[in-house]
């Protein structure tokens, strides 16, 4: 996630890149400490998050409950793509 730099001294620049080294090292530590299944789920419902504050923008948050109601419901929606938390199996696979 690397943005433009300003003219900023040397030292600063650095500060930054060993700052987001340091973040994205805690996060891989979390992920790894995960499940399979919990990795999965906390990645579907991390992309529906995203994808519903992105097209809701303008809105002031509902509150986490309702937060929580609606991105459930989008991955139900769309639940070939969020397979994990929706338990969507293909019409391929299923018996």
């Amino acid at each position: 996630m690397t943005q433009p730099q300003a003219d900023l001294p040397d030292a600063l620049v650095a500060y930054f890149a060993q700052r987001e080294t340091a973040r994205l090292d805690a996060v891989a530590e979390i992920l790894m400490g995960l499940t399979e299944r919990e990795r999965l789920l906390v990645k579907e419902a991390s992309v529906m998050g995203w994808v519903q504050g992105m097209r809701h923008h303008d809105l002031e948050y509902p509150g986490d409950r309702q937060a929580l109601i609606t991105v459930v419901d989008a991955c139900l929606t769309f639940s070939d793509l969020y397979p994990t938390l929706t338990n969507h199996v293909p019409d391929d696979q299923e018996s």
